[in-house]
Order: structure tokens, then sequence, then C-alpha cells
């Protein structure tokens, strides 16, 4: 049976990094959202007049664009699930976060097989978070870091209330996070 993982985090809690790695070790499909969605949604945004590096404060992204963006995600997800390949998902899923039935409506609509599934909370700290969009200095990251106590009290510490899935966490400080993804494994 292939197997879903569903990484959850913040931008710079290191997500992105443990992803790659799970698929490094499982040989899973690695699947980004933004690189799978990321230039359309740009080219969408600009073509409507938006900005396409603020997308947390922007209603027409967050409800027409985004669900867009997840749907196609769940839905290559599910065509490799059904040649048998496990996926690994990347992406933040913030806005879903609270909807207990979110995994198993998305999965179900997007006709997911049998598929065991696994969340994994990417937990990192403030500092190291604030550090990380520092260094990688993405136009994306600006807003975050120019109110850094708003953004970290909205989205610093998220929780997640799916009811679908395994769901484990994993603390991403340092390098160690690597290790402890593997014994999860």
């Amino acid at each position: 049976m292939p197997v879903a993982y569903i990484t959850l985090g913040g931008a710079g809690s290191g997500k992105s990094t443990l992803s790659r790695h799970l698929s490094m070790l499982t040989g899973a499909v690695y699947l980004d959202k933004d690189t799978v969605a990321g230039p359309l949604v740009r080219v969408a945004l600009e073509a409507l007049g938006q900005d396409p590096s603020d997308r947390e404060s922007n209603a027409l992204y967050l409800g027409r664009i985004m669900p867009a963006e997840y749907e196609t995600l769940f839905d290559t997800a599910g065509r490799n699930l059904e040649l048998g390949h496990s996926v690994v998902l990347d992406a933040p899923f913030v806005a879903y976060l609270d909807d207990a039935d979110f995994l198993r409506r998305v999965t179900e609509n997007a006709g997911w097989p049998t598929t065991r599934i696994r969340v994994i909370h990417v937990e990192t700290s403030p500092d190291i978070v604030r550090r990380r969009l520092i260094e990688r200095g993405s136009s994306r990251d600006r807003a975050k870091l120019a109110d850094w106590d708003g953004y970290w009290a909205r989205f610093g510490v998220l929780r997640c209330r799916w009811s679908t899935g395994e769901h484990v966490s994993v603390s991403n400080d340092d390098d160690s996070a690597l290790e402890r993804l593997a014994a999860l494994i």
C-alpha cells in the first residue's frame, strides 16, 4: 500500500528540507505545492492586478486561487498513488488546519486509492524561523518579517485538528531533525 507523507509547518520551519529528505529516504515522489502550482499562481495574481508576494492577506488568493492550488496538489498526489507510488506533500496547509474533516474530504474528492497517511508536524522555535526567513531573502517573507510579532502570534504555533491520518511531530531547530525523521520511517 502506498504512503502519503504530509508535512505541515509554517514558512521557515524547515518543512521543505525535511520533505525532500523524506523523499530521498523513502523513494516517495516529492510534490511541493509551490513547484506544482506556483508559477500559475503568480501569473494569475499578476493578471488580476494583485501582488503575488502578499498572499496571507489577499482575499482573492485565499478564497479562489489557494483552494485550486491544493486541489491540484492532491489530484497530482492521487494519480501517483494510483500508480502505487508513495508521495510526500510539502505545503503549509495553514488555512485548513482547524477543519477536522479537511484531509478526509480532500483525499476523497481527489479520488485517492486506499493509502496510509502520515502527517508530520514540523515544529521550530521562533528565533530559528526568523533567522531562516532573513537568510533566504524571499520577497514573500518581507511582510512576515516587517510584523514579526504579529506573524508569529498568528502562524508561529500551528495546531492541526485533522481527524484523518497518523500524526507525529518533529522538532526542527537543528540537523538532528533529519535523524529523528529517519527514525519515524
